[in-house]
C-alpha cells in the first residue's frame, strides 16, 4: 500500500478525517487475525500516514490533532476512533517511536468532554464505515483510562 499517496490525497482533498476513520477509498484493512474490531488499521495509518510523513509535510502533527479534535465533536463511533488513535499515540510515545508528540493536555480535556457527551451511545453497539460492529466500546475506554490513571495520573472519563 502506498501510504504517502494516501496521506497526500487525503490532505489535498481535505479528507484526513476520512483516512483516520477508514472511509473508502482510505480504508487500510485490518489483519483478519486481529482479535478485536477496528474501522481501519489504526497503527498502520498512524505510523505510515502521519509519523513517517513528518519530513514531507511540516504541519502533519497539526493536521492529525485537528482531525482528532473534529472526530471528538462528532458521534460515538468517531469519538471511539479518536480515542483509539490517542491510545496508539501514547503507546508509540512510550516506546520512543513517535516522530511527534501529541498535545495530551488539550486532547485529554476534549476526550473527557466527548466521552461524557456520548456516554450512553458508547455503551451500545457502534458501526464503523467498514460495516464492522463494536459492542460497548466504553469498556475499552475504561480500560485505557485505568492505565492512564496509573501511569500518567490523568483521566479521560
Amino acid at each position: 500500500m502506498n501510504y504517502e499517496y494516501l496521506i497526500n490525497k487525503a490532505i489535498q482533498n481535505n479528507e484526513a478525517k476520512d483516512l483516520l476513520c477508514g472511509k473508502k477509498p482510505y480504508e487500510v484493512e485490518v489483519s483478519k487475525y486481529t482479535s478485536d474490531v477496528f474501522p481501519t488499521d489504526i497503527n498502520s495509518v498512524l505510523v505510515n500516514c502521519f509519523y513517517k510523513q513528518l519530513e514531507n509535510a511540516a504541519n502533519i502533527k497539526e493536521i492529525f490533532e485537528n482531525n482528532l479534535k473534529q472526530l471528538l465533536n462528532e458521534n460515538a463511533c468517531n469519538v471511539y476512533i479518536a480515542i483509539l488513535y490517542f491510545d496508539a499515540c501514547i503507546f508509540y510515545e512510550e516506546i520512543g517511536k513517535a516522530t511527534f508528540f501529541i498535545n495530551r493536555e488539550i486532547l485529554v480535556r476534549n476526550i473527557k468532554e466527548a466521552v461524557y457527551k456520548n456516554k450512553d451511545d458508547l455503551t451500545q453497539v457502534i458501526t464503523f464505515e467498514n460495516g464492522m460492529k463494536k459492542n460497548n466500546p466504553l469498556r475499552n475506554i475504561e480500560n485505557f483510562n485505568k492505565y492512564y490513571e496509573k501511569e500518567y495520573i490523568f483521566s479521560i472519563i
